[in-house]
C-alpha cells in the first residue's frame, strides 16, 4: 500500500474510503453482495478504512477519537444530499428538454425511478431507515436529509408546474405536494428495484403523476 501525504484532507478521503467499503457491501461497483442480515457498519474498523484511504491508522485517530464519533460523523456523510446524483440528473433534463409539457413529466418521472435504483446511497439510506429503532439519531439525520432533498428538488417540481401551467390546489402547499411525490417516488423505486413479475413498470410513476395531479392542482 502506497501511504499517502497526511498533511491534506485526510478526513475526506477516509470518509469517502468508508463510502466505497459500504457501496461495495451492496454489490455496486463489482463488490460482493454481504448477506441481508449483515450490520454493514460492522465492518468499518479504522485500520480497514485508514488502509482503503492510503492512509496510517493513526491518521484516523488524528480525526476522530474513536470509532463511534466516526460513525456519527460518516452517517451525515451518507445522508447527504451530495451522495445522490438523482437531483442534478433531473435539473438536465429539465433544462434540456423542449416538446410536450406532459412528455416532460412522464420523461422525468421514469428517469426519476432509475436513477434513484441505480445509486448505491438509496440501499443505503433504506439500510440506515432500518436501523432507526435502534439509534434515535439517525431518524433525526434522516428528517433532516429529506428537508435537504424536498428543497433541491423544488425547482424540478416547479418547472413542471410551470410547463403543465398549474398551481398547488389551495388545500395543499408546493411542499405537501413535493412530499406526496417523493413519497410514492421512494415506494415505486423500492418495488422496481426488487424487480420479479410484480415489480411496477419503470414509466408507472409517470402516469400516476398526471393522474393526480389535476386533483392536486389548479389551471394557472
Amino acid at each position: 500500500m502506497t501511504i499517502r501525504d497526511e498533511g491534506g484532507d485526510s478526513r475526506e478521503l477516509m470518509l469517502s474510503a468508508a463510502w466505497d467499503m459500504i457501496v461495495e457491501s451492496f454489490g455496486y461497483g463489482g463488490g460482493s453482495p454481504r448477506p441481508a442480515e449483515a450490520k454493514i457498519l460492522e465492518q468499518l474498523k479504522a485500520s480497514d478504512i485508514a488502509h482503503r484511504a492510503g492512509l496510517t491508522t493513526g491518521a484516523f485517530y488524528n480525526r476522530w477519537p474513536n470509532r463511534e464519533s466516526f460513525l456519527s460523523e460518516f452517517i451525515d456523510y451518507a445522508l447527504s444530499v451530495d451522495r445522490s446524483p438523482t437531483y442534478s440528473a433531473l435539473k438536465e433534463i429539465v433544462s434540456d428538454f423542449d416538446g410536450d409539457a406532459e412528455d416532460l413529466v412522464r420523461l422525468v418521472a421514469r428517469e426519476d425511478i432509475r436513477v434513484i435504483v441505480a445509486n448505491p446511497a438509496f440501499a443505503i439510506h433504506t439500510h440506515l431507515w432500518s436501523m432507526m429503532r435502534s439509534r434515535d439519531d439517525i431518524g433525526r439525520r434522516m428528517e433532516t436529509m429529506y428537508e435537504d432533498y424536498r428543497a433541491e428538488s423544488a425547482p424540478i417540481f416547479e418547472a413542471l408546474m410551470d410547463a403543465l401551467d398549474r398551481d398547488p390546489h389551495p388545500d395543499f402547499t408546493m411542499e405537501e405536494l413535493i412530499q406526496f411525490l417523493m413519497a410514492m417516488s421512494e415506494g415505486l423505486s423500492l418495488q422496481y428495484a426488487a424487480g420479479g413479475p410484480g415489480a411496477p413498470h419503470v414509466d408507472l410513476f409517470g402516469k400516476l403523476i398526471l393522474a393526480i395531479l389535476p386533483s392536486l392542482t389548479v389551471p394557472r
